[in-house]
C-alpha cells in the first residue's frame, strides 16, 4: 500500500494481519497514521482520528474475535481506543 505522507510509519511493521489491514482501511478513509511505538506489550500504530462508526462495524464483521479495548485517560495519558492482536495493536483518540 502507498501512504499519503511521506513521514507515515512504515506499517509493514505489523506483523498482525488485523492490525495492519484496519490501519491501512483507516487510512483509506483519510485517517493518518502518525506513529509507531512500543508498548510494554505490544507495538501500536496511534491514529490521528477517532474510530469512526462505520469502521468499527467493519472491523467487528471481520475480526468478530478481534480484542477490542477503550481507555478512560489519564493525567498522563490521553483516552484512546482501539485492538490488540497479541504483539500488535492499533490505538485510535478519544475525546477526554
Amino acid at each position: 500500500m502507498v501512504y499519503p505522507q511521506p513521514d507515515t510509519p512504515d506499517l509493514s511493521q505489523i506483523k498482525s494481519e488485523a492490525i495492519r489491514t484496519i490501519a491501512e482501511m483507516a487510512i483509506a478513509d483519510g485517517n493518518e497514521a502518525i506513529s509507531l511505538a512500543e508498548w510494554s506489550k505490544a507495538l501500536v500504530a496511534h491514529m490521528r482520528d477517532g474510530l469512526t462508526d462505520a469502521l468499527k462495524a467493519k472491523i467487528a464483521a471481520r475480526w468478530p474475535a478481534l480484542e477490542y479495548y477503550s481507555e478512560d485517560g489519564s493525567p498522563h495519558n490521553e483516552p484512546d481506543e482501539g485492538y490488540i492482536d497479541g504483539a500488535f495493536a492499533i490505538s485510535f483518540p478519544r475525546p477526554r
